[in-house]
């Protein structure tokens, strides 16, 4: 009878002890080494902070990452000769863009000068031809040096607007749109941006052409006698002959201009009226012949856009529960 209960006893500590040993092996063995401990939390991490934004792109079926979005945008808007620091500064600039105008890639964008060209790889291979390579490689060094970058004013992204070549200013807001921002100040630029191609334009119409783009009735004499009011960037702010008034931007969109820095002349042997720009673009925001010009001065990415937007941070990007909606400042140097 002590036998059999001797056994009884055994049993039942079989049953119930061994399983919690053999529990607790295999609870020792499933925890990782001190090295794969460590990779893991480094993923962890680095999946926290990266922002998973795709951008769809008007006409084009498939969506991009933000980052491969931007190589395209890049190599689009900024010759891929352009120093390292332009690059770069071009890719905060457009990355910001994007992410304002699509609102984190809720919305689509347009893939052009509406809002910022894009080039496909494919398109990138036909424009470059054996330049390919090695432009590739630089416009991604740029994008990739600068990933998650962004230009916030008062923790908001700012309108990061941007132009091809300036007449030794930018355009303030204020001028351009009626509307003062403080970021967008017109400031001045590097005299080496008249290497730009686009610095001057000459353009010639026929008074009828001119009268039937203006809907109006405008005479010789009145286009010899016309007045340019300019602002204090040298952009035209007004034109006026005898009962005519227009404003420099409705001269530009009418005309179809390069800039609203221009001066009207009457060709008398010709019998036209000769229009010539300085300067290629909206002007407000960076110019990117002028950003082209302070990397070649020595200033990098955060100094040119420092320059072009006043008052800004550059900060980076970080998950939020919902939208990449917070970021962490990696710049406060706001001048």
């Amino acid at each position: 009878m002590k036998k059999i209960h001797l056994y009884i006893l055994l049993i039942i500590v079989v049953l119930f002890i061994l399983p919690t040993v053999v529990t607790k092996y295999k609870e020792s063995k499933a925890v990782p080494t001190s090295s794969i401990a460590a990779k893991n939390s480094e993923e962890t991490k680095t999946n926290d902070e990266e922002c998973d934004i795709q951008i769809s792109i008007q006409g084009k079926g498939k969506k991009y990452s933000l980052e491969e979005y931007l190589v395209g945008v890049v190599a689009a808007e900024m010759p891929a000769s352009f120093n390292l620091e332009a690059l770069k500064a071009q890719a905060i600039a457009s990355r910001t863009f994007a992410l304002k105008r699509t609102n984190f890639g809720e919305n689509a964008i347009e893939p052009n000068v509406s809002a910022q060209a894009f080039a496909d790889e494919d398109q990138r291979r036909k424009d470059w031809g054996t330049s390919f390579e090695k432009n590739e490689k630089k416009i991604r060094k740029a994008v990739q040096g600068t990933k998650g970058q962004v230009l916030v004013y008062k923790d908001e992204l700012i309108t990061a607007m941007f132009f091809s070549t300036s007449n030794g200013h930018t355009e303030s807001a204020k001028s351009y749109s009626g509307q003062s921002i403080p970021y967008l100040q017109s400031v001045s630029v590097p005299s080496n941006e008249k290497e730009s191609p686009r610095y001057h334009t000459n353009y010639s119409f026929t008074l009828q052409q001119w009268n039937s783009i203006f809907n109006e009735q405008w005479t010789k004499e009145q286009i010899q006698n016309v007045k340019i009011y300019r602002n204090n960037s040298g952009r035209v702010e007004t034109i006026k002959t005898g009962d005519y008034k227009w404003s420099g931007r409705e001269v530009r969109e009418k005309l179809q201009l390069a800039s609203t820095d221009f001066i009207i002349k009457w060709n008398a042997n010709k019998k036209m009226i000769q229009v010539t720009t300085t300067g290629y673009g909206h002007g407000v925001g960076m110019s990117q012949y002028g950003a082209k010009a302070l990397a070649e001065k020595g200033a990098n990415a955060k100094e040119i856009l420092h320059h072009f937007y006043q008052q800004v941070k550059i900060e980076k990007l970080k998950k939020s529960s919902s939208l990449c909606l917070n970021s962490q400042a990696i710049d406060n140097n706001s001048k």
